[in-house]
């Protein structure tokens, strides 16, 4: 995975952290997890997709493979400044 592809899913995230943004997350946390899953099949040549859940568990991609950690919960309450 490229540093740019991953500097990017920060910059988005920070970008987009607010209120009610936990099911967007944690739709944008598996489907990044997949992506990465199945990149990592192809390149080490595994065709089965079990095969690739059991090698390449979620715990292996963030520690492993350094994958950005998707937050699920928002950062704060109010997208607006405080007066």
């Amino acid at each position: 995975m490229t540093l740019w592809v991953l500097s990017a899913l920060r910059g988005w995230v920070g970008y987009f952290h607010y209120r009610n943004s936990s099911k967007a997350f944690n739709r944008l946390k598996f489907h990044v997890e997949a992506r990465v899953r199945t990149h990592l099949r192809k390149r080490h040549k595994i065709k089965s997709r079990a095969a690739g859940f059991t090698r390449f568990t979620n715990r292996s991609l963030y520690e492993k493979y350094g994958l950005y950690k998707v937050p699920t919960t928002a950062g704060w309450l109010k997208a607006h400044a405080v007066r």
